[in-house]
């Protein structure tokens, strides 16, 4: 993994194979967009909810160059389910700043092309029809 992860938790210590999956589901943003500068995921728990049970939230914070995409407590009782709709977020994030970075781009490609500049036409005779401009201009 080419991104510098960091992964964080909140009244609460993570299984193995939590952190594997955070670590996994991570690696794969790299194919969604190939800038990614660092990736912060925190896992908490906040307070017990009586009718609620214990809910873990997840927030990932993703630095690219010129911004910063954030996925704020993507909630759920399963931690992995938590991190899971976490992740499918951020994907969806990243896809969304790919295409706009990419119609931004076109769109100013476009805006220097200029329009095409056209002064007069030459319409070619038939006399005239397979010969050079040198036999045209001497004939």
């Amino acid at each position: 993994m080419k991104i510098p992860l960091r992964i964080s938790t909140r009244k609460l210590t993570l299984s193995k194979s939590a952190l594997d999956s955070i670590k996994n589901k991570a690696k794969k943003l790299e194919k969604f967009y190939d800038k990614i500068i660092a990736c912060r995921v925190v896992v908490e728990t906040p307070h017990r909810h009586k009718n609620h049970g214990v809910l873990f939230h997840v927030s990932i914070d993703i630095s690219l160059p010129g911004t910063e995409l954030a996925v704020k407590r993507e909630s759920n009782e399963d931690i992995y389910i938590a991190i899971r709709d976490a992740f499918d977020v951020a994907r969806r994030q990243l896809l969304s700043h790919n295409r706009k970075r990419k119609e931004k781009s076109n769109k100013s490609v476009l805006d220097n092309l200029g329009e095409p500049v056209v002064d007069e036409l030459d319409f070619i005779d038939e006399d005239s029809y397979g010969k050079t401009a040198y036999e045209l201009d001497y004939a």
